[in-house]
């Protein structure tokens, strides 16, 4: 999955949900499985958690992505395959 195909789908959630509570969120397109990890609490930093958590789900080789907040109007995306990731900010659109 690209991406920007994963933003897309991730500010949907946000319109849809509001960016106050959106929790981190893993997709693993191979397994057609996406999952949200709630309770992370809205004053630590969101990335290392995120994607330890993300990292233990996901098969080794398996590519998978990984959306979360970054700051307080902005979310990151990170795509994992092959050992080789990739990332991108995005501005939350609510």
């Amino acid at each position: 999955m690209e991406i920007e195909h994963f933003a897309s789908i991730t500010r949907n959630v946000i319109r849809e949900n509001g960016f106050e509570e959106f929790q981190p969120t893993v997709c693993l397109p191979e397994r057609k499985d996406v999952r949200s990890l709630a309770g992370v609490p809205g004053d630590e930093e969101h990335e290392p958690i995120a994607l330890r958590w993300a990292a233990g789900i996901a098969r080794p080789e398996e590519e998978y992505l990984v959306a979360f907040k970054c700051t307080a109007t902005e979310f990151k995306v990170v795509r994992f395959e092959r050992g080789i990731s990739e990332s991108q900010v995005y501005v939350a659109e609510a």
